[in-house]
C-alpha cells in the first residue's frame, strides 16, 4: 500500500481542493485495485492532479482527465470526475465557498457510465454542505 497520502485540504493558487467526510478512505478502497507495486506512483499521480487543478484553476486539466459528469440538486450546474483510471474521484466547484472543489468520494471504475449510487452520493455531500452548511 501507498505511503503517499492525499491531503485533507489543498490550498493552491487559484483553488482550494478539500475532501468529504471518508473521501480519502474510499480513496484507499478504491486504491486495492491498483497492481501493488504501482500504488505509490499512482497516488503521487492524483495529488499531481489535484495541485495542478488548485494551482492553475480547473481548465489546467484535460477534459478526459476532469469531465463533466452528473447534475447536482435544484440547480442546472453539474459535478466532475477527477479521472485516473482505473479511479475516479466525483467532485464539483462550491458556490457557497468561493474557488472550492470539494472532492465527495473515490471509487474504481472500469466502465464509463455514471452509477446512479456515486451521482446519489455526490448530491447526499453537495446537500450536507452547501444548503446545511455541514462541512465535517
Amino acid at each position: 500500500m501507498s505511503t503517499l497520502k492525499l491531503p485533507e485540504v489543498y490550498i493552491g493558487k487559484k483553488l482550494t481542493i478539500k475532501h468529504c467526510k471518508n473521501a480519502i478512505k474510499s480513496f484507499s478502497k478504491a486504491l486495492t485495485h491498483v497492481e501493488p507495486r504501482k500504488q505509490l506512483k499512482f497516488t503521487g499521480q492524483i495529488i499531481s492532479q489535484i495541485k495542478k487543478i488548485a494551482d492553475e484553476g480547473d481548465g489546467a486539466v484535460s477534459l478526459q482527465n476532469f469531465p463533466w459528469e452528473g447534475k447536482l440538486p435544484k440547480q442546472s450546474k453539474r459535478f466532475r470526475a477527477l479521472k485516473r483510471i482505473p479511479i475516479r474521484g466525483y467532485c464539483w466547484c462550491s458556490d457557497l465557498h468561493p474557488n472550492t472543489y470539494f472532492i465527495s468520494h473515490y471509487i474504481y471504475k472500469d466502465f464509463d457510465k455514471l452509477d446512479p449510487s456515486d451521482e446519489k452520493k455526490v448530491c447526499n455531500n453537495w446537500t450536507r454542505i452547501e444548503e446545511n452548511l455541514d462541512e465535517c
